[in-house]
């Protein structure tokens, strides 16, 4: 083989290894790789005082809506209260949970809410009213 044919192979070779490189990607297939893996872990988990349940709390509190029962909790970030918030709703057997993380935004004004859980509408409702319980017009 000449030197112009070795070179045409080894420039068609890179040419393919570009083009594989450059092949359409998913998300499935990348969030289980590195170095996405640990960015796409990192995006899932919640700060340790939510994950751990370790904040500051009040009593939680049975409540009825439309003759179901449901238990409402509420913690927050210990030393940020004001700031780093959950509200939760328990089903009556403890065997279902959905909840309000709210965060301040950045403007210190308002909240970034994060509904977890898929609720319906009435725990939605219950979720928001221990949110506005827990943080009064001043």
């Amino acid at each position: 083989m000449n030197k112009a044919s070795l070179s045409m192979l080894a420039g068609a070779s890179l040419m393919l290894i570009a083009a594989g490189a450059s092949a359409e990607q998913y998300l499935p297939e990348i969030a289980s790789k590195a170095p996405y893996q640990k960015a796409y872990a990192e995006m899932l988990s919640f700060p340790s005082w939510v994950s751990k349940a370790q904040g500051a709390a009040s009593p939680v509190e049975k409540v009825s809506v439309d003759g179901k029962s449901f238990t409402v909790g509420f913690m927050c970030k210990p030393h940020d209260c004001a700031d780093n918030q959950l509200s939760v709703v328990f089903s009556a057997d403890g065997k279902k949970s959905w909840g309000l993380l709210t965060t301040r935004s950045a403007d210190g004004k308002t909240f970034n809410k994060q509904v977890l859980g898929n609720p319906d509408s009435v725990v939605e409702g219950l979720l928001n009213k221990s949110f506005s319980d827990n943080n009064p017009k001043d």
